[in-house]
């Protein structure tokens, strides 16, 4: 049961992470998107075609994360270090559940009339929302990824695990930065905020599989788990 217990944990981190990389469906399908420029989350915007399908992945990766983020909490802590990385991603779990709900209302990127009317602060309140909940996902999955991190190093993880975990935090972090960097320069400069965001996605889909890694093969069960 122990066995069967960390496998359907780690299972559900990589569907997770299958889940929150459905952003690459936009290389399949005509969504008008620029993924250099635009962000991920006008995939999901109310008038675009295929939205349903982007805020529907976003709303069942969630829960999924979800699920996996109080299991691990309950079964797989090790000590307050993992504790807090396993609320991180229940933070971002709940977020992204809650970003899904609350898509934008168009894409300003690509619609001019979208972009003048956000322009004159005349959109919607869901696309403040949006902000909110899309800033708490990445702000749960920072603070998700530093925990673990840190974990690896303080309870002496596998050498195997410890390079992984930093490439993938540096990759992820970058994204982040260059994110927030591109996004506070957009009217101004092209930065490619698009890009910077699917490098941020993609790598944090690397992340989840990593603490799926971390408890196949490091985490302790705690006494009374099946």
């Amino acid at each position: 049961m122990t066995a069967r217990g960390r496998v359907a944990v780690a299972a559900l981190l990589i569907l997770g992470a299958v889940g929150y990389a459905s952003w690459l469906l936009e290389f399949v399908l005509d969504t008008g998107i620029d993924p250099l420029r635009g962000f991920a989350s006008e995939l999901a915007a109310a008038d675009q075609p295929y939205g349903f399908v982007f805020r529907t992945s976003d709303l069942v990766t969630g829960c999924i994360v979800a699920v996996a983020g109080v299991l691990g909490l309950s079964r797989y802590s090790q000590g307050w270090v993992t504790a807090v990385g396993w609320i991180g991603l229940i933070v971002f779990a709940v977020a992204t559940i809650a970003d899904s709900r609350l898509p934008m209302s168009c894409a300003a990127t690509t619609d001019a009339m979208c972009a003048a009317r956000e322009s004159a602060g005349h959109l919607p309140l869901t696309h403040d929302l949006h902000a909110v909940t899309s800033a708490s996902a990445s702000t749960g999955a920072v603070v998700s990824s530093l925990a673990f991190l840190l974990a690896a190093f303080r309870y002496g993880w596998p050498a195997w695990l410890k390079v992984t975990g930093v490439a993938v935090a540096i990759v992820f972090i970058g994204g982040t930065v260059w994110t927030l960097t591109a996004a506070g320069l957009r009217g101004e400069q092209d930065a490619w905020l698009g890009l910077g965001q699917r490098v941020q996605l993609l790598a944090f889909c690397g992340w989840l599989i990593f603490v799926a890694l971390s408890v196949i093969h490091v985490t302790p069960e705690k006494d009374g788990s099946t």
